[in-house]
């Protein structure tokens, strides 16, 4: 069975029994604790979409690997037609879900990187990833991803950190496997997956080998620890105050590892140092085009926002605000446009898999990622500081007091004033919350931040070219 329901999802959780904490409490029941609820409600979700008949077409694939249709999550892409299909996919459900939990990604990434070392290195890491992602495909599993390490002192390698635990490392290996000490930050719903992919965070030098490791192992794994940090959204949300946080409200963890035991089947990178650079590439080739994707449509989405409060604001025809929402468009227009230029520049991997241009999708995503962050002031600008001081729904559900804010909080004449206040509490989540922060860290830092982004696209530049090609205009030998 190669697509699980949402409520199947969900029973599968219960078979399972991470050590986590929350709230500082240790949680022995992630299926029922109010604070994954949000979580595991998206999550389900996600499931429903591959099997419900309005949205399989695009949530829904068949799969070469195992002969059964599978799910978007579990797919593996294998041309850049099927890249061009997923990124559609996101782009339009984005703008209304804000999210397509794009780690789908992961098979690919990890894939590329093991056939490299298996080529120069004689292992068989190519061959236990296939296997590995036969059984989530065949039993639908979710999985998070752990790449970024806390890191300790910037200024200093892995190895010469004070303590060698601020990078995931390989502290001991037998015939059976290995054993893993450190941590990895920034693990999106780790508790309420089924297993976590970890792999090198950034490019190793020899010294580091111990360091240049990836694996998969369950989530429940003997020694792993979850410190989780709840969802952005109240434990109770409801739809006129909090329509963006109740449908996009992931939790976040530090992931502890504690001497946790590896068997060498879930292994796909052990000591290989020099291919850490390969898996890097590789992550940002893939992962940069999803998340410009992620941002067009958010982009989208704010555009979508502004021109509607402008509109119950009565200022919706004001050529200076008409001049911000055309911004938004051509600022979306651009970073869609990168990713679908980077995946049509796809160069083919001798395991079969694509790889898109690396230079434009980064290109595409630092633009518009920092034209995103001055678009969230915009959407407040054109609001009004109303969006930080209204009153709470309970009070609009007060017979007392609504009244007063139908009076005082009406726009144009031919708008509700509770069409109005849902429009504005939508902006407040986006703007002036928690879950507001919460999206704009994510515009600024998932996937690598901003100078990342620079620096790829530097990298990749080819600029020693252009500057001949002005040295034979000039004449200059």
């Amino acid at each position: 069975m190669g697509i699980k329901t949402g409520e199947e999802y969900v029973e599968s959780l219960k078979g399972l029994h991470p050590n986590v904490y929350i709230v500082g409490e240790k949680v022995d029941d992630v299926v029922n604790n109010p604070y994954f609820q949000t979580s595991i409600n998206e999550t389900r979700k996600f499931y429903d979409w591959a099997s419900d008949p309005e949205t399989k077409a695009d949530f829904s694939y068949w799969s070469d690997l195992i002969g059964e249709e599978v799910s978007f999550w579990t797919h593996i892409r294998r041309s850049p037609d099927e890249l061009i299909k997923m990124v559609e996919v996101m782009k339009r459900n984005n703008a209304k879900n804000f999210c397509s939990f794009c780690m789908g990604i992961g098979p690919c990434v990890f894939l590329l990187a093991a056939y490299d070392i298996d080529q120069a290195k004689g292992t068989n890491y190519y061959d236990r990833l296939i296997a590995i992602f036969k059984k989530i495909q065949r039993e639908d599993l979710r999985y998070c991803v752990g790449i970024m390490d806390p890191k300790g002192d910037r200024s200093l390698p892995p190895s010469k950190q004070a303590d060698p635990d601020l990078y995931l490392r390989v502290v001991d290996k037998n015939s059976e496997g290995i054993i893993v000490n450190g941590a990895k930050m920034h693990t999106s719903s780790a508790p309420i997956t089924h297993y976590i992919f970890c792999a090198p965070g950034g490019v190793l030098r020899e010294e580091d080998k111990d360091y240049a490791v990836a694996f998969i192992t369950p989530i429940d794994t003997e020694g792993l620890t979850f410190i989780t940090r709840p969802a952005p959204c109240p434990l109770n949300p409801t739809e006129m105050s909090n329509p963006a946080s109740m449908r996009h409200s992931m939790v976040e963890c530090l992931s502890v590892f504690d001497n946790v035991f590896i068997p060498w089947e879930n292994v796909f990178m052990c000591g290989e140092w020099e291919f850490t650079e390969n898996f890097i590439h590789y992550f940002s080739s893939y992962g940069r085009p999803v998340k410009a994707t992620c941002l067009s449509a958010r982009t989208d989405m704010i555009a979508g926002a502004a021109s509607l409060i402008a509109e119950y604001n009565g200022v919706g025809k004001a050529s200076h605000i008409r001049h911000k929402i055309n911004d938004m468009a051509i600022t979306s227009q651009i970073g869609w446009g990168c990713v679908n230029g980077a995946i049509a520049r796809s160069t083919m991997h001798p395991s079969g898999l694509p790889v898109p241009d690396i230079s434009i999708s980064n290109a595409g995503l630092y633009h518009t990622r920092l034209r995103f962050v001055e678009f969230l002031g915009t959407l407040m600008e054109i609001a009004g500081g109303v969006v930080t001081t209204m009153p709470l729904e309970v009070d609009f559900r007060n017979e007392e007091t609504r009244p007063l804010i139908e009076k005082y909080f009406k726009g144009k004449s031919d708008v509700p004033t509770e069409d109005r206040l849902k429009l504005l509490y939508f902006i407040q989540e986006l703007t002036a919350s928690r879950f507001g922060g919460y999206f704009l860290s994510s515009a600024v830092c998932a996937v690598g931040t901003p100078e990342t982004n620079r620096l790829e696209v530097l990298r990749n530049y080819d600029l020693m070219t252009y500057i001949n090609n002005v040295k034979e205009i000039c004449n200059i030998s």
